[in-house]
């Protein structure tokens, strides 16, 4: 919760590991987090979800201010 910086978390609807209620959790945690829910990833990273990362980080650097 002291993070002060703005961040994203990326999660998989489909995670084994770690329930997407956890990775919502999280991000409700930091108080400028943004939350991507990305549907039927496990934890991984695959290639077809690639884009889709790459313009949510895109967005979130180009957000911050300097």
């Amino acid at each position: 919760a002291q993070v002060r910086m703005p961040a994203l978390v990326i999660h998989g609807s489909a995670d084994p590991l770690v329930p997407a209620p956890c990775g919502r959790a999280t991000a409700d945690a930091l108080p400028s987090a943004r939350f991507l829910l990305i549907e039927g990833m496990g934890h991984d990273l695959p290639r077809s979800a690639w884009r889709e990362i790459l313009g949510a980080v895109s967005a979130l650097t180009a957000s911050v201010p300097g």
